[in-house]
């Protein structure tokens, strides 16, 4: 389900540039063009207490995900970091507040985080490869 439909009618009136810049912000988790119901939550769940904002959260939106090569860390739930990390080749295991773990990283393969996670699922699995 999408919310594109309910935000258009806020482009009239030269609200677009407001418009554009709500839906590259939410647009995180998937980037394409669109906010899913996960997505739209997730945006609002901090926009009146950003003092509070979970660190993974806030690394997510501080960024344009649009951009090339951006790195978007993976978040759990309550908005900290899933222990595994990958970008552009590269992966780690890192603690719930993003500090990486020594000796953790490694290229072209998925990190061992099981002494600091929980088993990764198929769909978290999937993930990570595509991002090496």
């Amino acid at each position: 389900m999408y919310f594109q439909s309910e935000l258009r009618p806020l482009e009239r009136g030269g609200n677009e540039p407001c418009v554009e810049e709500f839906i590259d912000m939410c647009d995180d988790m998937v980037v394409d063009g669109s906010i899913s119901v996960d997505e739209w939550c997730d945006c609002f769940t901090f926009a009146d207490d950003l003092r509070h904002e979970p660190p993974c959260h806030k690394a997510r939106h501080d960024v344009d995900p649009h951009l090339l090569g951006v790195f978007l860390p993976r978040c759990d739930l309550e908005g900290f970091y899933k222990p595994e990390q990958c970008h552009d080749g590269n992966c780690w295991c890192v603690d719930r507040y993003g500090r990486e773990f020594d000796k953790s990283r490694v290229q072209n393969t998925l990190p061992d985080c099981g002494q600091y996670a929980s088993d990764l699922t198929e769909e978290d699995v999937a993930y990570l490869k595509a991002r090496i």
